[in-house]
């Protein structure tokens, strides 16, 4: 393993030495959860990652949102170390096992916040759905399931087996740079680390229902206050207009809703812009 390879390892490993885990029945197998930081009597907060992903979406941020309150990310069914779930591959039976960890994880009826990235923001709307005035705010990042408006990105190669270290990192830092960060100069060791481990573990093929209407669908049945968090060059996202046309679909719910665009920032929008992201969600949470 390279040396850069081998302290991004390292990196992710002593990061996640600082988190409790939890397992919770999905399948025929468990689901992981990695709980960030205590109980400060502010609502709890759940972080769902994005497709291909697992908890490490969120690498750049669980330290800095776990000051101020308890902080859960998890691997979803089917990506990172959690078991499939079962039945058949639909957003309901994907958030299912999510929502039946949650008095595990967070003690019976307590009540969370939730923001959901990417492939995540969609399962996040099923489980607000499943759970009605548990979840306090719901929290759509970059989030699929908005069917026409949710660009499909094309250009993305997968590394040949017989490739080398080198050759293998040189896509995937590739493949971030055309989907997931929208400066080069920050695709960094970790980012490569991280995106070609998810890669390689994930189960899931989200595409087919990232291109679907999963997440609006689920808009008249939510209880939760909703809001979003893009990153204006979200490759996913259309442009400024074609975002912000996702905050009038939330508008046409809740007409006051928290909705912030970060500039020089592409679709993982924490990562590449980790400061003003928390900053962003920590004011929506805490309005």
């Amino acid at each position: 393993m390279p040396d850069a390879a081998v302290q991004a390892k390292d990196y992710v490993d002593n990061l996640i030495a600082h988190a409790e885990i939890v397992k919770t029945p999905t399948g025929d197998g468990d689901m992981v959860w990695q709980v960030w930081g205590a109980d400060t009597g502010k609502t709890p907060l759940l972080l769902l990652h994005g497709g291909f992903g697992s908890w490490t979406h969120w690498i750049a941020n669980v330290e800095g949102l776990s000051r101020g309150r308890l902080v859960v990310t998890c691997d979803m069914p089917g990506l990172g170390d959690s078991a499939s779930a079962p039945g058949e591959l639909t957003p309901d039976n994907l958030a299912a096992p999510i929502v039946a960890g949650l008095d595990t994880v967070f003690g019976k009826d307590k009540a969370f916040d939730l923001a959901g990235f990417s492939f995540g923001g969609l399962i996040g709307s099923r489980v607000a759905k499943a759970v009605g005035e548990r979840m306090k705010t719901y929290v759509a990042v970059g989030a699929s399931g908005f069917e026409n408006l949710h660009v499909r990105v094309l250009g993305i190669r997968v590394p040949d087996k017989d490739m080398s270290d080198v050759e293998k990192n040189a896509i995937h830092h590739d493949n971030l740079n055309i989907l997931m960060l929208h400066d080069e100069a920050k695709i960094d060791d970790v980012a490569v680390y991280t995106h070609r481990k998810n890669v390689a573990r994930s189960r899931v093929r989200s595409r087919p229902m990232s291109l679907g209407n999963h997440l609006v669908e689920a808009l008249p049945d939510i209880k939760a206050r909703l809001a979003g968090i893009w990153g204006v060059h979200d490759a996913t996202g259309g442009g400024r207009e074609q975002i912000l046309k996702r905050r009038d679909i939330f508008a046409q719910y809740q007409p006051e809703v928290p909705f912030v665009v970060i500039e020089d920032a592409g679709h993982w929008v924490m990562y590449e812009t980790p400061e003003e992201f928390d900053a962003a969600l920590l004011g929506i949470l805490d309005r």
